[in-house]
Protein backbone atom coordinates (compact mmCIF):
# COMPACT_ATOMS: atom_id res chain seq x y z
CA UNK A 1 0.00 0.00 0.00
CA UNK A 2 1.39 3.47 -0.71
CA UNK A 3 2.63 5.69 1.83
CA UNK A 4 0.01 8.18 2.80
CA UNK A 5 0.94 11.80 1.77
CA UNK A 6 1.11 14.41 3.91
CA UNK A 7 -1.73 16.74 3.81
CA UNK A 8 -2.18 18.38 7.09
CA UNK A 9 -3.26 21.68 8.68
CA UNK A 10 0.20 23.06 10.96
CA UNK A 11 0.29 21.55 13.97
CA UNK A 12 1.75 24.71 15.22
CA UNK A 13 0.85 28.82 14.20
CA UNK A 14 3.64 31.01 15.03
CA UNK A 15 2.98 35.63 15.58
CA UNK A 16 3.35 35.88 11.53
CA UNK A 17 4.73 39.75 12.30
CA UNK A 18 7.33 38.69 14.52
CA UNK A 19 8.30 35.33 12.16
CA UNK A 20 8.46 37.63 9.33
CA UNK A 21 10.61 40.11 11.51
CA UNK A 22 13.06 37.10 12.64
CA UNK A 23 13.40 36.06 9.04
CA UNK A 24 14.46 39.64 8.04
CA UNK A 25 16.52 39.74 11.07
CA UNK A 26 18.53 36.75 10.06
CA UNK A 27 18.75 37.81 6.32
CA UNK A 28 20.49 40.99 7.16
CA UNK A 29 22.53 39.03 9.72
CA UNK A 30 23.43 35.90 8.21
CA UNK A 31 22.84 36.58 4.35
CA UNK A 32 24.42 39.78 3.70
CA UNK A 33 27.91 39.05 4.88
CA UNK A 34 28.33 35.69 3.70
CA UNK A 35 26.84 36.10 -0.21
CA UNK A 36 29.06 38.34 -2.08
CA UNK A 37 32.11 36.31 -1.31
CA UNK A 38 30.41 33.07 -1.86
CA UNK A 39 29.52 34.29 -5.57
CA UNK A 40 32.33 35.45 -6.17
CA UNK A 41 33.75 31.90 -5.57
CA UNK A 42 31.46 29.89 -5.98
CA UNK A 43 31.42 28.57 -2.98
CA UNK A 44 28.57 27.19 -0.11
CA UNK A 45 29.39 28.93 3.40
CA UNK A 46 28.52 25.80 5.25
CA UNK A 47 28.39 27.90 8.35
CA UNK A 48 25.55 29.35 6.81
CA UNK A 49 23.86 25.85 7.80
CA UNK A 50 24.49 25.79 11.09
CA UNK A 51 23.26 29.45 11.63
CA UNK A 52 20.14 28.74 9.79
CA UNK A 53 20.18 25.34 12.34
CA UNK A 54 20.87 27.52 15.32
CA UNK A 55 17.83 30.07 14.24
CA UNK A 56 15.24 27.12 13.71
CA UNK A 57 14.92 27.37 10.38
CA UNK A 58 16.38 24.01 9.03
CA UNK A 59 12.89 21.58 9.73
CA UNK A 60 10.51 23.98 10.30
CA UNK A 61 7.31 21.65 8.45
CA UNK A 62 9.15 19.02 10.13
CA UNK A 63 7.32 17.18 13.14
CA UNK A 64 8.47 18.60 16.52
CA UNK A 65 9.22 14.94 17.82
CA UNK A 66 11.85 14.50 15.47
CA UNK A 67 13.39 18.42 16.50
CA UNK A 68 11.64 20.36 14.13
CA UNK A 69 8.69 22.52 14.18
CA UNK A 70 5.64 21.42 12.97
CA UNK A 71 4.92 24.41 11.17
CA UNK A 72 3.13 24.63 7.71
CA UNK A 73 4.40 25.69 4.19
CA UNK A 74 3.01 29.33 4.66
CA UNK A 75 6.35 30.15 7.39
CA UNK A 76 8.71 28.28 4.92
CA UNK A 77 7.56 30.69 2.31
CA UNK A 78 8.04 34.04 4.71
CA UNK A 79 11.89 32.77 5.27
CA UNK A 80 12.27 32.47 1.62
CA UNK A 81 10.75 35.47 0.71
CA UNK A 82 13.14 37.54 2.85
CA UNK A 83 16.05 35.77 2.59
CA UNK A 84 15.72 36.35 -1.21
CA UNK A 85 15.50 40.07 -0.78
CA UNK A 86 19.18 40.00 0.26
CA UNK A 87 20.22 36.98 -2.07
CA UNK A 88 18.05 34.25 -4.06
CA UNK A 89 20.85 32.14 -3.44
CA UNK A 90 21.52 31.23 0.04
CA UNK A 91 18.64 30.61 1.23
CA UNK A 92 17.86 27.28 -1.40
CA UNK A 93 20.08 25.45 0.65
CA UNK A 94 17.18 25.81 3.60
CA UNK A 95 14.87 24.80 0.72
CA UNK A 96 16.90 21.60 -0.06
CA UNK A 97 16.80 20.84 3.68
CA UNK A 98 12.96 21.27 3.60
CA UNK A 99 12.82 18.99 1.11
CA UNK A 100 14.96 16.29 1.46
CA UNK A 101 14.55 16.10 5.34
CA UNK A 102 10.80 16.32 4.42
CA UNK A 103 10.92 12.75 2.70
CA UNK A 104 13.14 11.18 5.45
CA UNK A 105 11.00 12.28 7.91
CA UNK A 106 7.41 11.31 5.91
CA UNK A 107 8.75 7.86 4.91
CA UNK A 108 11.73 7.00 6.24
CA UNK A 109 12.07 4.78 9.37
CA UNK A 110 13.53 4.86 12.82
CA UNK A 111 17.01 5.07 11.92
CA UNK A 112 16.40 7.93 8.83
CA UNK A 113 14.73 9.69 11.39
CA UNK A 114 18.20 10.61 13.17
CA UNK A 115 19.22 11.92 10.11
CA UNK A 116 16.62 14.69 10.46
CA UNK A 117 17.47 14.89 13.68
CA UNK A 118 21.57 15.64 12.98
CA UNK A 119 20.30 17.62 10.17
CA UNK A 120 17.93 20.12 12.31
CA UNK A 121 20.32 20.13 14.96
CA UNK A 122 23.09 21.78 12.21
CA UNK A 123 24.97 18.22 12.21
CA UNK A 124 24.11 16.68 8.75
CA UNK A 125 23.68 19.08 5.57
CA UNK A 126 21.59 16.93 2.31
CA UNK A 127 21.63 17.12 -0.79
CA UNK A 128 18.41 16.05 -3.23
CA UNK A 129 19.38 13.66 -6.05
CA UNK A 130 16.51 13.48 -8.62
CA UNK A 131 17.77 14.91 -11.77
CA UNK A 132 19.91 13.17 -14.27
CA UNK A 133 21.28 14.33 -17.66
CA UNK A 134 18.37 12.75 -19.69
CA UNK A 135 15.73 12.87 -16.98
CA UNK A 136 15.15 16.87 -15.65
CA UNK A 137 11.39 17.24 -16.12
CA UNK A 138 10.66 13.86 -17.67
CA UNK A 139 11.47 12.03 -14.22
CA UNK A 140 9.67 8.92 -15.55
CA UNK A 141 13.21 8.21 -17.87
CA UNK A 142 15.41 7.75 -14.68
CA UNK A 143 18.32 5.49 -15.23
CA UNK A 144 19.90 5.60 -12.46
CA UNK A 145 19.65 1.79 -10.93
CA UNK A 146 19.31 -0.03 -7.40
CA UNK A 147 19.60 -3.91 -7.00
CA UNK A 148 19.20 -6.32 -4.56
CA UNK A 149 22.43 -7.38 -3.65
CA UNK A 150 21.49 -9.76 -0.39
CA UNK A 151 20.97 -7.14 2.59
CA UNK A 152 22.09 -4.05 1.08
CA UNK A 153 21.04 -2.19 -2.53
CA UNK A 154 23.77 -1.75 -5.01
CA UNK A 155 23.60 1.85 -7.22
CA UNK A 156 24.60 2.82 -10.26
CA UNK A 157 24.10 5.46 -12.39
CA UNK A 158 24.36 9.54 -12.92
CA UNK A 159 22.80 12.86 -11.47
CA UNK A 160 23.35 16.37 -12.53
CA UNK A 161 22.75 19.40 -11.27
CA UNK A 162 23.26 18.43 -7.58
CA UNK A 163 23.09 21.54 -5.55
CA UNK A 164 24.92 21.11 -2.48
CA UNK A 165 26.34 17.50 -3.11
CA UNK A 166 29.80 18.27 -2.39
CA UNK A 167 29.34 19.79 0.74
CA UNK A 168 26.43 17.29 2.03
CA UNK A 169 26.70 14.82 4.52
CA UNK A 170 23.68 12.64 3.03
CA UNK A 171 22.37 12.25 -0.26
CA UNK A 172 18.81 11.59 -0.85
CA UNK A 173 19.35 9.73 -3.97
CA UNK A 174 16.28 8.60 -6.68
CA UNK A 175 16.80 5.13 -8.85
CA UNK A 176 15.08 2.90 -10.45
CA UNK A 177 14.50 -0.65 -8.24
CA UNK A 178 12.46 -2.06 -10.63
CA UNK A 179 11.93 -1.11 -14.15
CA UNK A 180 9.15 -3.39 -15.32
CA UNK A 181 6.81 -1.01 -13.01
CA UNK A 182 8.19 2.21 -14.82
CA UNK A 183 7.34 5.19 -12.81
CA UNK A 184 5.96 2.94 -9.85
CA UNK A 185 8.97 0.93 -9.90
CA UNK A 186 11.46 3.87 -7.86
CA UNK A 187 12.96 4.68 -4.52
CA UNK A 188 14.76 7.13 -2.82
CA UNK A 189 17.89 6.26 -0.41
CA UNK A 190 19.98 7.95 1.91
CA UNK A 191 22.91 7.66 0.53
CA UNK A 192 26.39 8.74 2.61
CA UNK A 193 28.57 11.44 0.52
CA UNK A 194 31.73 9.65 1.26
CA UNK A 195 30.38 6.10 0.24
CA UNK A 196 32.81 3.91 -1.93
CA UNK A 197 32.08 4.62 -5.80
CA UNK A 198 30.83 7.88 -5.15
CA UNK A 199 32.50 10.64 -7.02
CA UNK A 200 31.45 14.01 -8.21
CA UNK A 201 32.90 17.13 -10.05
CA UNK A 202 32.11 20.88 -9.38
CA UNK A 203 29.92 22.36 -12.75
CA UNK A 204 31.07 26.06 -13.48
CA UNK A 205 27.49 28.15 -13.77
CA UNK A 206 27.02 31.46 -14.15
CA UNK A 207 24.28 32.02 -11.63
CA UNK A 208 23.34 30.34 -7.86
CA UNK A 209 27.11 30.41 -7.33
CA UNK A 210 26.52 30.28 -3.80
CA UNK A 211 25.04 26.80 -3.70
CA UNK A 212 27.46 24.70 -6.50
CA UNK A 213 25.62 22.05 -8.43
CA UNK A 214 27.83 18.95 -8.90
CA UNK A 215 27.47 15.90 -11.55
CA UNK A 216 27.54 12.78 -9.13
CA UNK A 217 28.55 9.05 -10.50
CA UNK A 218 27.36 6.09 -8.27
CA UNK A 219 29.51 3.09 -9.04
CA UNK A 220 28.51 -0.19 -6.87
CA UNK A 221 27.62 2.11 -4.50
CA UNK A 222 26.51 -0.35 -1.34
CA UNK A 223 23.67 1.00 0.35
CA UNK A 224 21.93 -1.10 3.80
CA UNK A 225 18.71 -1.96 2.80
CA UNK A 226 17.45 0.30 5.81
CA UNK A 227 18.46 3.25 4.18
CA UNK A 228 15.91 2.87 1.66
CA UNK A 229 12.33 5.19 2.00
CA UNK A 230 9.11 3.96 1.31
CA UNK A 231 8.05 6.77 -0.69
CA UNK A 232 7.77 6.34 -4.45
CA UNK A 233 7.09 8.45 -7.74
CA UNK A 234 3.41 10.01 -5.84
CA UNK A 235 5.43 11.04 -3.46
CA UNK A 236 8.01 12.79 -5.91
CA UNK A 237 5.48 14.64 -7.26
CA UNK A 238 3.97 15.56 -3.78
CA UNK A 239 7.69 16.88 -2.96
CA UNK A 240 7.82 18.71 -6.40
CA UNK A 241 5.02 20.63 -5.95
CA UNK A 242 5.84 21.97 -2.44
CA UNK A 243 9.22 22.89 -3.86
CA UNK A 244 7.35 24.73 -6.60
CA UNK A 245 5.51 26.95 -4.03
CA UNK A 246 9.09 27.64 -2.37
CA UNK A 247 10.45 28.55 -5.38
CA UNK A 248 8.07 31.16 -6.54
CA UNK A 249 8.67 32.99 -2.86
CA UNK A 250 12.12 32.83 -3.94
CA UNK A 251 11.26 35.14 -6.95
CA UNK A 252 8.88 37.21 -5.19
CA UNK A 253 11.81 38.00 -2.97
CA UNK A 254 14.35 38.48 -5.44
CA UNK A 255 12.18 40.95 -7.54
CA UNK A 256 11.31 42.87 -4.80
CA UNK A 257 14.75 43.56 -4.34
CA UNK A 258 15.28 44.28 -7.62
CA UNK A 259 12.50 46.99 -7.82
CA UNK A 260 13.72 48.61 -5.04
CA UNK A 261 17.11 48.76 -6.81
CA UNK A 262 15.15 50.00 -9.70
CA UNK A 263 12.95 52.71 -8.19
CA UNK A 264 16.09 54.12 -6.37
CA UNK A 265 18.15 54.36 -10.00
CA UNK A 266 15.43 55.77 -11.67
CA UNK A 267 15.42 58.14 -9.09
CA UNK A 268 19.23 59.18 -8.50
CA UNK A 269 20.01 59.17 -12.28
CA UNK A 270 19.83 61.93 -14.39
CA UNK A 271 19.64 62.62 -18.02
CA UNK A 272 18.60 65.76 -19.77
CA UNK A 273 18.36 67.52 -16.22
CA UNK A 274 15.72 64.85 -15.37
CA UNK A 275 15.35 61.58 -13.58
CA UNK A 276 15.25 58.98 -15.86
CA UNK A 277 12.46 57.74 -13.90
CA UNK A 278 10.01 60.45 -15.05
CA UNK A 279 10.36 59.52 -18.45
CA UNK A 280 7.04 57.49 -19.32
CA UNK A 281 9.06 54.03 -20.57
CA UNK A 282 10.85 54.08 -17.58
CA UNK A 283 7.91 54.47 -15.42
CA UNK A 284 5.77 52.25 -16.92
CA UNK A 285 8.46 49.69 -16.50
CA UNK A 286 8.42 50.21 -12.40
CA UNK A 287 4.68 50.09 -13.11
CA UNK A 288 4.44 46.65 -15.00
CA UNK A 289 7.28 45.51 -11.93
CA UNK A 290 4.72 46.52 -9.03
CA UNK A 291 1.98 44.74 -10.27
CA UNK A 292 4.43 41.71 -11.02
CA UNK A 293 5.49 41.61 -7.51
CA UNK A 294 1.90 41.74 -6.09
CA UNK A 295 0.29 39.26 -8.17
CA UNK A 296 2.71 36.78 -7.20
CA UNK A 297 2.36 37.70 -3.57
CA UNK A 298 -1.25 36.95 -3.82
CA UNK A 299 -0.88 34.12 -5.58
CA UNK A 300 2.25 32.54 -3.59
CA UNK A 301 0.25 32.86 -1.03
CA UNK A 302 -2.91 31.98 -1.55
CA UNK A 303 -1.56 28.50 -2.67
CA UNK A 304 0.43 28.23 0.44
CA UNK A 305 -3.10 28.95 2.72
CA UNK A 306 -4.91 26.27 0.75
CA UNK A 307 -1.87 23.80 1.10
CA UNK A 308 -1.60 24.87 5.13
CA UNK A 309 -5.59 23.76 5.32
CA UNK A 310 -4.90 20.24 4.65
CA UNK A 311 -6.58 19.46 1.93
CA UNK A 312 -5.43 16.58 -0.98
CA UNK A 313 -2.37 17.72 -2.71
CA UNK A 314 -3.72 16.76 -6.00
CA UNK A 315 -6.58 19.46 -5.23
CA UNK A 316 -4.05 22.21 -5.43
CA UNK A 317 -1.74 21.18 -8.19
CA UNK A 318 -3.44 24.36 -10.24
CA UNK A 319 -2.71 27.02 -7.47
CA UNK A 320 0.67 25.53 -7.25
CA UNK A 321 1.76 25.41 -10.87
CA UNK A 322 0.42 29.10 -11.57
CA UNK A 323 2.33 30.09 -8.74
CA UNK A 324 5.12 28.89 -9.76
CA UNK A 325 4.79 29.75 -13.38
CA UNK A 326 4.09 33.31 -13.26
CA UNK A 327 6.53 33.89 -10.55
CA UNK A 328 9.42 32.79 -12.83
CA UNK A 329 8.34 34.71 -15.63
CA UNK A 330 7.65 37.78 -13.20
CA UNK A 331 11.42 37.42 -12.01
CA UNK A 332 12.76 37.03 -15.54
CA UNK A 333 10.85 40.76 -17.05
CA UNK A 334 11.39 42.47 -13.79
CA UNK A 335 15.30 41.79 -13.61
CA UNK A 336 15.35 42.29 -17.26
CA UNK A 337 13.93 45.82 -17.03
CA UNK A 338 16.04 46.59 -13.98
CA UNK A 339 18.64 45.77 -16.14
CA UNK A 340 17.48 47.89 -18.87
CA UNK A 341 17.06 50.62 -16.43
CA UNK A 342 21.04 50.69 -15.42
CA UNK A 343 22.46 51.76 -18.99
CA UNK A 344 25.48 50.49 -19.58
CA UNK A 345 26.68 51.27 -16.09
CA UNK A 346 24.44 48.08 -15.65
CA UNK A 347 26.82 45.94 -17.49
CA UNK A 348 29.61 46.47 -14.88
CA UNK A 349 30.59 45.42 -11.93
CA UNK A 350 30.30 48.89 -10.66
CA UNK A 351 26.73 48.15 -10.22
CA UNK A 352 24.52 45.25 -9.14
CA UNK A 353 21.78 44.86 -11.45
CA UNK A 354 24.01 42.32 -13.77
CA UNK A 355 24.04 39.25 -10.98
CA UNK A 356 20.09 40.23 -10.24
CA UNK A 357 19.78 39.46 -13.78
CA UNK A 358 21.80 36.41 -13.81
CA UNK A 359 20.69 34.59 -10.99
CA UNK A 360 17.18 35.00 -12.50
CA UNK A 361 18.32 33.54 -15.17
CA UNK A 362 17.69 29.90 -13.52
CA UNK A 363 13.90 30.67 -12.82
CA UNK A 364 11.97 29.12 -16.17
CA UNK A 365 14.26 25.95 -15.83
CA UNK A 366 13.73 24.99 -12.17
CA UNK A 367 11.78 22.27 -10.72
CA UNK A 368 9.44 22.20 -14.16
CA UNK A 369 10.29 24.80 -16.87
CA UNK A 370 7.91 27.26 -18.21
CA UNK A 371 6.55 24.42 -20.68
CA UNK A 372 6.14 22.29 -17.96
CA UNK A 373 4.12 24.26 -15.86
CA UNK A 374 1.83 24.88 -18.58
CA UNK A 375 1.61 21.56 -19.68
CA UNK A 376 0.40 20.88 -16.02
CA UNK A 377 -2.14 24.00 -15.92
CA UNK A 378 -3.66 22.64 -19.12
CA UNK A 379 -4.09 19.16 -17.89
CA UNK A 380 -6.03 20.54 -14.58
CA UNK A 381 -8.17 22.90 -16.56
CA UNK A 382 -9.65 19.52 -18.40
CA UNK A 383 -7.70 20.28 -21.82
CA UNK A 384 -5.71 17.45 -23.92
CA UNK A 385 -2.01 18.04 -23.51
CA UNK A 386 -0.24 14.64 -24.68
Amino acid sequence: MAAKLRTRAPAETVDGVAFRDMCRKFALAEIAPRWEQADRDSHYPIDFYHAAARAGLIGMTAPTALGGSGLGVHETIVFMEEGSKINPNLPVSVLIQEIAGGLLADFGDEGLHDIVRRNIAGDCLLALAVTEPEAGSDIQNVKCSARRDGGDWIIDGQKAFISLAGYADVLVVLAQTDPSKGRHGMSFFAVDRKAAGVTMRQLATYANRPVPTYVVDFKDVRVPAERQLSGGFREIMAGFNRERLLVAARWLGHMQHAMEWAKDYAQTRHQFGRPIGSNQSIAFMLAQGHVDVEATRSLTYAAARRWDSGVPIEDIILEVSTAKLFATQAVYRVTQNALHIGGGWGLTEELPVMRMALDALVAPVTVGSYEIQLRVIARQLGLPCD
